[in-house]
């Protein structure tokens, strides 16, 4: 976990240490919650390959290795992931490398697509977010 090193006004006092989640747009569409930077939030976290980043899962498709978490938000990025038609049969994959971020004060309810899945060659969609989760250490 990361210690809080915020110097700006932040909703969470400086003791706390940072979690940062990966939640999926079918997690977030399917049965929330919408995190808002500010407000308190749960998740059932697994780890991921890196330090001090995890999955959150809120569904009953989660892993039963996962603790739950509440923290309060303190960021969230909308992360927008290039797709492009690959393979024999063809079928649209991810671009390694081609996620972008954008910090947002709150989760969208629905994610957007851009483009032309079945004419473009290329096409953008939002596939999740990443949040900044405080947490009592």
């Amino acid at each position: 976990m990361k210690a809080h090193s915020f110097t700006e006004p932040t909703p969470v006092d400086s003791a706390v240490e940072i979690v940062t989640v990966h939640v999926d747009a079918v997690e977030v569409e399917c049965c929330g919650p919408f995190p808002a930077v500010g407000e308190p939030c749960s998740w059932t976290l697994t780890p991921r390959l890196h330090d001090d980043e995890f999955d959150g899962w809120v569904h009953s498709g989660m892993p039963a290795s996962g603790v739950v978490t509440t923290g309060v938000v303190v960021g969230i990025l909308v992360v927008t992931t290039m797709y492009a038609e690959a393979g024999s049969p063809r079928k649209w994959l991810p671009v390694a490398g081609s996620e972008t971020c954008r910090r947002v004060d709150a989760s969208p309810r629905w994610f957007r697509r851009f483009g032309d899945f079945e004419f473009g060659p290329q096409n953008r969609i939002e596939t999740g977010l990443v949040v900044e989760l405080a947490v009592n250490s």
